[in-house]
């Protein structure tokens, strides 16, 4: 999204971004190549640049958001205030519903600045942003989820996706595929469908991208539960194990998802929880490759024309780890069959047209442009602007 914006602005917008090398899935370290080396030498602070976006970095002990102390958070604060100093930005967007970033947006309120929250999933129940002058999201089913729930006010941006990272230079597709097979997105549904595609479509051939959560284990705690017809008591079983899934391959995680997609002949994301977009579903459409997606939160603009969406089974969503029955899953794999058999290419490219991040940074600039025109930093104690993301 800064870089884009940036390059919209065109040198109108001057951003530095302060972070923190704090990650809320272990995996995410791996974006650093060399974050072990910085994490042991003495060196505190690191100042990048990539593109027309400037980067501060705090090190911490830990890359565990738990494991952060009060001292680094003092630390992190501290060079956030001497950021407001030198920098001056005319505008603090940022997130994050801790004390640290509640005193931070404080801060920065009480010397004029206004600041925008980038609102990104379903999570944030029962905070009504009152230190915020925008609240900004990506999907209308994130916007209007808030405006329905909880009466907020909050302004769809679209999302930023980066063409040159996602999509596939050459492609061999040949699976179906699913990515992060954890409870909440939806691995019941598919490990059904896997199984009924043994019979239904035996040459088809499956893929599980292990992210959050493996496959086995994922397997291992998805239920079924019968009732005894006399005693009226309640039995769990747990069937389902990876030696059942012969057509199904396993990858682990990777920071080159291209290389996922460049398998991938069709992607199913039926998740279950409330998805703020549904970033892999638009990624897949960018290379060309129809979803079949539940009709959770965003997902249905995450897949606009690129694909189907529909409803999961009613179990599925009042039970994650439910098996849903064969009978439950039908619509998907009529769905899956669909998708299959019919060309998508020319309804992918209509819906990557939509999310084009070129388009996204003129709706996010439009909603920003009132408050930048504040010019906070020409108040007296600033002597230049900019934008400061946190």
């Amino acid at each position: 999204m800064l870089q884009k914006l940036a390059e919209y602005a065109k040198g109108e917008l001057e951003i530095m971004a302060l972070g923190s090398f704090i990650f809320d899935n272990p995996r995410g370290a791996s974006m650093f190549v060399d974050l072990k080396e910085k994490l042991a030498g003495k060196e505190i602070f690191f100042n990048l640049k990539d593109g027309l976006v400037s980067y501060v970095y705090v090190k911490n002990h830990s890359t565990f958001i738990d494991d952060h102390t009060g001292g680094e958070q003092r630390q992190f604060f501290s060079k956030f205030l001497e950021l407001l100093k030198t920098f001056k930005p005319d505008l603090v967007i940022g997130y994050g519903g801790d004390m640290l970033s509640m005193t931070m947006r404080a801060e920065a309120k009480r010397r004029g600045i206004p600041c925008v929250y980038t609102l990104w999933n379903g999570n944030h129940k029962g905070f009504t942003f009152p230190d915020c002058d925008l609240v900004m999201t990506d999907s209308h089913g994130n916007a209007n989820f808030y405006a329905n729930n909880f009466g907020m006010n909050v302004q769809a941006g679209g999302i930023f996706i980066d063409p040159k990272h996602v999509v596939a230079e050459k492609r061999e597709p040949k699976y179906i595929t699913m990515i992060n097979p954890v409870a909440e997105k939806g691995i019941g549904i598919f490990a059904r469908m896997a199984l009924m595609a043994q019979k239904e479509l035996p040459n088809e051939k499956f893929l599980v991208v292990e992210s959050r959560g493996s496959f086995a284990e994922g397997l291992a705690k998805l239920h079924t539960i019968t009732v005894d017809k006399k005693t009226k008591t309640k039995k769990e079983t747990h069937p389902f194990e990876a030696k059942m899934f012969p057509n199904v391959d396993v990858a682990q995680h990777t920071n080159e998802i291209k290389q996922v997609y460049a398998l991938t002949k069709a992607l199913i994301v039926p998740s279950l929880w409330f998805e703020g977009w549904g970033r892999v579903s638009t990624e897949a459409v960018m290379n060309g490759i129809p979803v079949l997606a539940s009709k959770s939160g965003g997902l249905q603009e995450a897949v606009s024309e690129g694909g189907i969406c529909l409803d999961a089974p009613k179990p599925c969503q009042a039970d994650y780890n439910y098996i849903p029955t064969e009978e439950e899953v039908r619509p998907w794999m009529d769905a899956l069959k669909q998708i299959l058999s019919e060309d998508y290419t020319e309804r992918c490219a209509q819906a990557a047209a939509h999310h084009n991040p070129d388009v996204s940074a003129k709706r996010v600039y439009e909603l920003l442009k009132p408050l930048l025109d504040r010019s906070a930093s020409t108040q007296a104690q600033y002597l230049r602007g900019g934008m400061l993301f946190r």
